[in-house]
């Protein structure tokens, strides 16, 4: 088994010694050739075993079930600076944002495009107009980019606090009823959902890793 002849000049040692190379993707012993290592394969049984176990030990060898690590999700995330981390968002908070801004946006187009406004002139009912649709534009604006949201809050709040103060003098000097300054509910709740997606929610809990087979 471990002579040379003319018909079959490579020896056992040096077509196992091939295989191996070829299984690694190194270059093959000087003289060797893959027809040299087929045509021994075809009249030696022992090195043909030999070549399918080596390539089925080969393949388990690389590729197998990954061992169990804890998540380090939470603490990898903690590390990175506070404006590179990805922010989870309550897309409840967003969706009624979207609801609130859309509304808010319906009721002002009257007031600006036409100047109508109860209990005032053109000129005031469209300056009106144009706060509330700027206020719902920004709305918009943090419902499609949640991270904006603590940006736009100060102002929103300082508008909103603002038209609060003036409708209850309104109402206290009946000026005004409640169902005309019902309207301005709609700034507070942007206020407040606004503030809901300046905070983040609780972090859920993490999920223990499962072991899976991965190419190694």
């Amino acid at each position: 088994m471990g002579q040379r002849d003319d018909h079959h000049p490579m020896r056992c040692d040096d077509c196992r010694e091939s295989i191996s190379a070829q299984l690694d993707g190194e270059p093959l012993p000087s003289g060797a050739t893959e027809l040299d290592i087929a045509r021994h394969l075809e009249t030696c049984l022992p090195c043909s075993r030999f070549a399918a176990q080596t390539a089925v030990l080969h393949r388990e060898v690389r590729v197998r079930p990954a061992e169990q690590v804890p998540d380090l999700t939470n603490a990898i995330l903690g590390s990175l600076p506070e404006g590179a981390r990805p922010r989870p968002v309550r897309e409840w908070a967003r969706y009624a944002l979207l609801a609130v801004a859309l509304t808010q946006l319906v009721l002002a187009l009257p007031a600006l495009v036409f100047g109508t406004d109860p209990g005032a002139t053109v000129h005031v009912a469209r300056d009106l107009g144009s706060f509330d649709v700027a206020l719902a534009v920004g709305l918009l604006w943090a419902a499609w980019q949640p991270r904006r949201a603590s940006g736009l809050l100060p102002t929103a709040f300082a508008l909103a606090g603002a038209i609060a103060l003036s409708t209850m003098v309104d109402l206290i000097r009946g000026d005004a009823g409640p169902a005309a300054e019902a309207h301005h509910l709609l700034d507070l709740a942007g206020v407040v959902l606004l503030y809901a997606l300046s905070r983040p929610p609780a972090a859920m809990p993490s999920r223990p890793s499962r072991s899976a087979p991965i190419p190694v």
